[in-house]
């Protein structure tokens, strides 16, 4: 029988005294699961678990906006669409102007052009 794994304690082991989104990231794996906590925030469970391990090579940054947004309720205020998760306006940033939608054209172009929540570079673009 497979042994259910403790998030928290392998959080606390690697990070020592964790920061809070590593605490929130852990609970929520033990609440539900790692598959599922990966996905609320956008990310694979591989990636949950070297985050928790306090081993990912990636963005950091990056994984504790997503985690601050859809589990701590972290929101922006976007000049486009307004008080928005700091989750989904991560989400907007990475997405293309299909042309879809005036609002998309306007997402792309602000999240580009200077707004201070982006995280975006020269290189991702």
């Amino acid at each position: 029988m497979k042994q259910k794994v403790d998030f928290l304690a392998k959080a606390r082991k690697a990070w020592g005294a964790p920061p809070d989104w590593i605490v929130e990231l852990a609970q929520e794996c033990n609440r539900t699961t790692a598959a599922r906590a990966a996905k609320r925030i956008g990310y694979s469970s591989a990636v949950i678990s070297h985050v928790l391990a306090h081993r990912y090579p990636g963005d950091i940054d990056r994984v504790a906006a997503k985690v601050r947004g859809a589990l701590m309720g972290e929101t922006v205020v976007c000049p486009i669409v307004g008080e928005i998760g700091r989750d989904r306006c991560l989400n907007e940033q990475r997405m293309d102007n299909t042309g879809a939608s005036s609002i998309r054209a306007k997402l792309y172009r602000a999240c580009r052009g200077g707004c201070p929540h982006s995280r975006l570079t020269q290189e991702d673009e």
